[in-house]
């Protein structure tokens, strides 16, 4: 009889850790991604905002024309340019709706809020040009009323649904830019993004 002989079996290890050059490794990858997608979510993001502040003015202009129609009072959305502060009142009401214009927006300067925060644009996004068309209606119903470029604009709205036109650029802190485009004959608004 043959002696008996030892089976030799590998001998099976398990692991139970990663090595510290293999969480290196994977940490940079995750980094590298991030880094590489972080720029195109802030992008997102910052759009958004100013796609939201646009909707706002956009939802303002819609009830001063109702307003306009419902009262057969010519009605305006205020704003301020290189401000973010509009509100929707009478057009015979411009002088007490500067300086609640005035009052507003210092306040926002100084980060006390009231409660018109619904009529402000999102943080970062302000007004910073716009073109009112001036027919007649619109120079008869301005008449004396004295309004420089800096000071509150009114956009106007008539009791027969129509409204001036009107294209108001917004910007947010990166200069992307989206225009809010009313349309005078039907008193409507589209919002358009601006290519730089």
């Amino acid at each position: 009889m043959l002696p008996c002989a030892k089976i030799l079996t590998p001998r099976i290890t398990t692991r139970r850790a990663f090595t510290m050059i293999e969480l290196i490794l994977v940490l940079g990858i995750v980094v590298m991604i991030a880094s590489l997608a972080l720029p195109m979510v802030t992008r997102t993001l910052g759009r958004q905002s100013l796609k939201q502040g646009a909707n706002r003015f956009r939802v303002a202009m819609g009830q001063a024309r109702v307003e306009a129609i419902r009262t057969g009072e010519v009605q305006a959305v205020f704003f301020l340019p290189n401000g973010n502060w509009f509100n929707v009142g009478k057009f015979s009401q411009l002088e007490l709706q500067s300086g609640i214009a005035a009052r507003e927006q210092s306040l926002l300067n100084n980060r006390i809020y009231t409660g018109f925060e619904e009529n402000v644009l999102p943080k970062g996004i302000r007004f910073v040009a716009g073109t009112l068309s001036t027919d007649s209606r619109s120079q008869f119903t301005l008449g004396d009323a004295n309004i420089d470029q800096d000071s509150i604009q009114p956009v106007l709205f008539y009791p027969d649904g129509t409204a001036q036109d009107a294209t108001i650029y917004l910007e947010d802190d990166r200069q992307n830019r989206v225009a809010v485009i009313l349309r005078g004959l039907s008193g409507s608004a589209r919002t358009v993004r601006v290519e730089r």
